[in-house]
């Protein structure tokens, strides 16, 4: 069983993005954003006990962590749902599992 946690980036938009990763790239998909402040590290412990059922995937928001920090960012709640949204299309994820299932 592969629990272990990969580091990855990805352009989402021009925004420079880091996330942590772990499960199998064909279960089902939980999202772990962030509080603020913080950044994915809070999620390196958790990831590795769901890995065996679920496929996690945890973005760095813009402005955290390992994350770009672009000025013309709208640091702003409906800017980082925005960000979301782009994070999940440009890794061809259009299907996310409540953890409690």
């Amino acid at each position: 069983m592969d629990t272990l946690v990969r580091h990855r980036r990805v352009a989402v938009g021009e925004i420079d993005t880091f996330y942590r990763e772990a499960g199998r790239p064909d279960a089902p998909v939980v999202l772990l954003p962030h509080g603020y402040p913080c950044s994915s590290y809070e999620f390196r412990n958790l990831m590795p006990k769901l890995a065996d059922r679920w496929r996690l995937v945890a973005p760095d928001f813009p402005g955290a962590g390992l994350s770009g920090t672009p000025d013309d960012f709208d640091y702003s709640f409906d800017g980082y749902a925005a960000f979301l949204e782009s994070f999940l299309e440009t890794l061809a994820i259009d299907r996310l599992r409540p953890l409690s299932a």
